[in-house]
């Protein structure tokens, strides 16, 4: 029986699938305007900039040990290589979180499709799909992601890190993925239960 709250997350979803379908072209316009014809004013490349001053910073009785800040910088003139290092940096997960979303929709599609749709072999598959497609994306996305930064760090700011580790909604996508592939665990063996009790009726 279909039932209205998976109907309406299906919409949800769907919704923002094609938003972030719109994102991803947009942010493909201006990369490959970086690379042709430069950045415009007002846009630039999001990087992170390690052991910034901190002097006079603390309040007394307080000192500020570290400090990590986030910079804009816009490279001047087209920039070939800056703007393919800066695809290598957020096109990866992008493309991770725009297949998740699309595994995901599918499988609510697949799910409100009929009597014990949510418990099928279909639904399970497109769950296990979901788990893997996070869990390889992420560790792509953040290989990938940490090589284009500190090369790009290198070119555009004087102040580099040799090391930087990738955000923590990498690691959140990568124990989701890992969610996903033990709720398609359940619904598999769920299903091989209900398959022997129907059996043995």
């Amino acid at each position: 029986m279909t039932t209205r709250w998976l109907i309406r997350l299906e919409i949800l979803l769907t919704f923002g699938l094609v938003l972030a379908c719109l994102g991803a072209v947009a942010g493909l316009a201006m990369t490959a305007g970086m690379a042709f014809f430069g950045t415009p004013t007002g846009l630039g490349i999001s990087l992170r900039v390690f052991d910034v001053p901190v002097e006079g910073m603390a309040a007394a009785g307080a000192a500020v040990s570290d400090a990590t800040a986030e910079v804009v910088v816009r490279p001047e003139g087209a920039a070939p290589l800056a703007a393919l290092l800066y695809l290598l940096l957020w096109g990866p997960g992008t493309t991770t979180w725009l297949l998740s979303l699309l595994a995901l929709v599918r499988a609510l599609r697949r799910a409100r499709s009929g009597d014990r749709a949510l418990f099928s072999a279909v639904t399970a598959g497109h769950l296990r799909r979901l788990g893997w497609i996070l869990i390889v994306g992420s560790a792509v996305s953040a290989v990938l992601g940490m090589v284009a930064e500190a090369m790009l760090s290198s070119r555009l700011v004087t102040e580099s890190h040799p090391f930087y580790p990738p955000s923590s909604a990498l690691l959140g996508s990568v124990v989701a993925g890992f969610a996903a592939l033990g709720v398609s665990e359940i619904v598999r063996r769920g299903l091989t239960l209900l398959e022997e009790v129907e059996a043995t009726i």
